[in-house]
C-alpha cells in the first residue's frame, strides 16, 4: 500500500486485534505474518499493568511475559509494539459456587484481564490513534475468541456498554451461554419421602463480556472481563403425601450487576 497514512492505519489494527483477547494465549498466535518473530518473547522491558486485586483476584498467568506484537515502518522510522497480557480469575465467587453444590460445580465463573501495549521507539506513539472503529472492531472480534476459550457456546456480539466514570468508558460487549453441567447430589434426606438424591443443572447460564481499550503515558492499557449475565435458579416439587409437597429450590446467587461492578472495578484498578 502506498499510502504511508493508510499503512499506519493497518498496522495498528494488527497489533491491537492480538491486544483484545483475554489471555496469554492471543500473543502467541497473533495472526498472520510474515514475520516470523512476531508473538515471541519480546526483548523490551514492557512491565505487566498494576492491578490491584484485592482477595478477590487471583492472578492465573503468574509466568506471563511481554511478547513481540507488531513490527513495521511508516517512511524511514521503523516501529516495533510489544505486549502483555495477564489474566485473573474471581475465586471466591468459584468458591461460594463449590460450597453450595457440595463440592459438585468447581469451576471458573468470572475471569478479568489486563493489557498494556508500548510501541518503541517511543518517540514515535500510535496510542494516539485509539478512536478508530477498525479497532474496536478487532477487540471485539478477539473477545469473542476468549470467550470460545473460555467455553462460551452461541457467542455474538451485543452493541456497546457505557460506563464513564472508567477510564475506557466504553467497552466492546458480547453475550453468549455457558454450559451448567447436571449435578446429582446423592444422600439427600428428606422427611416423609423416598427421595435420596436431588439432580440439577444441565442447562445454560447467559454470559457476558467486555474489553475497553484507553491511552496512558503514551502507553494503550486495556481491560475487561466474562461474567454471568443472569442468576442461574431452579426448583424442583418433592412428594411427602398425597396431600403435602415441598419445593426445593437451586440458587447459585451469582448476582450479574454486582458481578459487572467488580469487573469494572478491576478496571478502574489498572494502571502503569
Amino acid at each position: 500500500m502506498s499510502d504511508s497514512g493508510n499503512q499506519t492505519r493497518v498496522n495498528r489494527r494488527h497489533f491491537l486485534s492480538i491486544l483484545g483477547a483475554a489471555g496469554t494465549s492471543a500473543l502467541a498466535g497473533c495472526g498472520s505474518t510474515s514475520d516470523t518473530d512476531v508473538g515471541s518473547p519480546s526483548d523490551k522491558d514492557v512491565p505487566a499493568p498494576s492491578v490491584d486485586t484485592k482477595e478477590r483476584w487471583q492472578l492465573t498467568t503468574p509466568d506471563s511475559s511481554p511478547r513481540l506484537l507488531q513490527k513495521g515502518s511508516v517512511g524511514p522510522v521503523k516501529y516495533t509494539a510489544h505486549g502483555h497480557v495477564t489474566q485473573y480469575e474471581d475465586v471466591q465467587l468459584r468458591q461460594q459456587v463449590s460450597d453450595s453444590t457440595f463440592g459438585e460445580i468447581d469451576r471458573p465463573f468470572a475471569v478479568a484481564f489486563a493489557a498494556r501495549v508500548d510501541i518503541f521507539p517511543d518517540t514515535f506513539s500510535m496510542a494516539t490513534g485509539l478512536q478508530s472503529e477498525k479497532i474496536d472492531s478487532a477487540i471485539l472480534g478477539n473477545l469473542k475468541s476468549a470467550m470460545n476459550d473460555f467455553g462460551v457456546q452461541n457467542v455474538q456480539q451485543s452493541g456497546t456498554m457505557d460506563a464513564q466514570n472508567t477510564p475506557a468508558e466504553t467497552f466492546e460487549v458480547v453475550r453468549g451461554d455457558y454450559p451448567i453441567q447436571e449435578v446429582t447430589i446423592d444422600g439427600v434426606d428428606i422427611p416423609h419421602s423416598d427421595r435420596n438424591k436431588m439432580s440439577f443443572g444441565g442447562g445454560t447460564l447467559p454470559i457476558k463480556g467486555i474489553a475497553g481499550r484507553w491511552k496512558s503515558n503514551g502507553s494503550i492499557l486495556a481491560g475487561g472481563g466474562v461474567y454471568p449475565d443472569a442468576d442461574f435458579e431452579e426448583s424442583d416439587q418433592v412428594s411427602m403425601s398425597d396431600a403435602i409437597s415441598m419445593s426445593v429450590n437451586v440458587d447459585l446467587d451469582l448476582q450479574p450487576n454486582r458481578r459487572e461492578s467488580q469487573i469494572l472495578n478491576f478496571v478502574r484498578s489498572i494502571s502503569l
